[in-house]
């Protein structure tokens, strides 16, 4: 059998083109679709990748509520630039908002306080709004404590009630949760989570990284840090227009799965890796269905596992074990009570008016004694396998050098330069350059630096949850035509130290348990 036979490989992909040039939505699964038969019960591993295309009219008619929350606490009077930036990040992002947004600015300190409009509530966009908030925006000044949780709950109130389904928040912060009781962050962000999405950002030396990645996380965003303060106005105005180019409040994937499967995971993994298999929801025994956040323009890629049992299946032929599927998901009112506006779904209030949604995609199975076939890794999820790894190592570094030890730290700091430089990851390798002094990346060879800066630790850590997109050679990609030449002896497959499954040379992970593979792991038998 030859090579090119023995890595066959499962790709579904949508090839409805939008002919017309109108808004749709395209949809593949990517896998290997080879599991062994004497495996008994096994998990096939598949990488769903959704892409939304021509949604940009859409969103130009799109009924949106934009909250602009700035930590306006005293620690932001020093260095005084951090102030200065904030205000003109404001203003930036002001200026962004599309004309007809409904908005706010909310003051944040041991309280939460909207600055414009002045009278409370939320103003719509237009030139004059926009002129009178940007002058507000000027008169912000620090002085108090840190209450991110009232902060956040002011904003599901503001956008509560508004008939605008796309509903954002943008947040800046320099501190850590510090003024509000304990266990109210947690809370709030629960009430929040439904009602509205949020991006942050994290000034200055004193933010709390694990805190700002777990905001964003349960309310669908991203965080980032500021580097240089100069940079916080474009980097608002950025995120603003970023939210203005939303036009759907979500789409929902539905898993249906043949008699007796069952889904055992769902995950996104790009742009960022969130666990969602514990959101999940089951209409039926057999469907799992999951919400996603709003939609622009973009691609988003989720590792699916299903369950297989080969028991009653011929070998070696092709069999469907799930159908994944997308459809528009309508909007739950959860932030439009009383108004009888918030549920919309046509062009203007953010629904699926005019979308064309793929057709469903199948998730196969082979089954076969053929070890070779069965445990090649699709590269496409060997990337997000290594990606997964460059995340736990970052937060691992973070975790120990935060406990006092530094040598374990860095450890951790060389696997994720080996594996940054592995993905081709340029973004982490240079926030990990202010932690470590590179001397060969690919070995994952460092040295601690003397002075580490509380920005740079946050810097990294923050950015544990951001994926790399996989930009390889795609499944059906053929290989050039060589020489016949004398075969190379195969290297050692390695043998998973978990659960003993083999996987190939390189493997940088177990697709039967997950379990991430090091330098360390030792091969089996071939």
């Amino acid at each position: 059998m030859s090579q090119d036979t023995a890595t066959a490989e499962h790709d579904t992909t949508d090839g409805e083109a939008e002919e017309d040039g109108g808004p749709a939505f395209l949809l593949s699964v990517e896998q290997n679709e080879y599991l062994p038969a004497a495996a008994g019960r096994a998990e096939m591993h598949a990488i769903v990748r959704v892409e939304a295309r021509g949604l940009g009219r859409a969103a130009a008619r799109a009924a949106a509520c934009e909250v602009i929350v700035i930590d306006c606490s005293s620690s932001m009077s020093w260095p005084a630039p951090k102030m200065r930036a904030a205000r003109k990040a404001t203003v930036a992002a002001v200026e962004a908002l599309r004309e007809g947004t409904r908005f706010a600015v909310v003051r944040g300190t041991e309280r939460a306080e909207v600055v414009y409009p002045p009278t409370g509530g939320v103003a719509v966009a237009g030139p004059d709004t926009k002129a009178a908030a940007a002058r507000a925006a000027t008169r912000l000044t620090p002085v108090g404590g840190t209450a991110i949780g009232a902060w956040l709950d002011l904003a599901r109130r503001l956008h509560t009630g508004q008939p605008a389904p796309l509903r954002h928040t943008l947040l800046l912060t320099d501190g850590k949760n510090e003024h509000d009781e304990p266990g109210y962050l947690r809370r709030v962000l629960d009430e929040c989570a439904p009602c509205f999405s949020c991006d942050a950002r994290g000034i200055g030396d004193d933010w709390d990284a694990v805190e700002l990645k777990e905001i964003v996380r349960r309310l669908r965003g991203r965080a980032d840090a500021v580097l240089d303060v100069s940079d916080l106005p474009a980097e608002f105005e950025a995120m603003a227009r970023g939210s203005m180019a939303r036009a759907l409040t979500g789409v929902r994937i539905r898993v249906r799965t043949r008699a007796g499967g069952a889904v055992g995971m769902v995950k996104q993994v790009y742009p960022t890796r969130v666990d969602l298999t514990a959101e999940g929801v089951r209409p039926d025994e057999r469907t799992w269905e999951w919400t996603t956040g709003p939609w622009g323009d973009e691609v988003r890629e989720y590792h699916l596992c299903v369950l297989a049992d080969p028991e009653g299946d011929a070998q070696d032929e092709e069999i469907e074990l799930a159908e994944v599927a997308l459809s528009p998901a309508e909007d739950t009112g959860a932030c439009a009570e009383g108004t009888g506006e918030g549920g919309g779904t046509g062009e203007d209030g953010g629904g699926a008016g005019g979308v064309r949604m793929p057709a469903a995609r199948s998730v196969l199975v082979r089954w076969t004694d053929d070890p070779l076939l069965s445990s090649r890794i699709h590269p496409r999820l060997a990337h997000y396998g290594t990606d997964d790894a460059l995340g736990l190592a970052v937060t691992a570094a973070y975790d120990a050098y935060v406990a006092g030890e530094p040598q374990q730290a860095l450890a951790h700091w060389g696997r994720a330069v080996r594996l940054a430089h592995e993905l081709g990851n340029d973004k982490m390798l240079d926030r990990l350059r202010g932690l470590v002094d590179i001397v060969d990346a690919a070995a994952g060879e460092v040295r601690l630096r003397e002075r580490i800066r509380p920005l740079d630790l946050n810097s990294a850590m923050v950015l544990s949850e951001e994926s790399s997109r996989y930009r390889g050679a795609g499944p059906a990609a053929a290989a050039p035509a060589a020489s016949p030449a004398p075969p190379a002896p195969a290297p050692a497959d390695i043998e998973c130290p978990d659960c003993a499954r083999l996987a190939p040379a390189g493997a940088a992970f177990c697709q039967q348990c997950g379990t991430p593979f090091g330098p360390d792991t030792p091969a089996g038998a071939v």
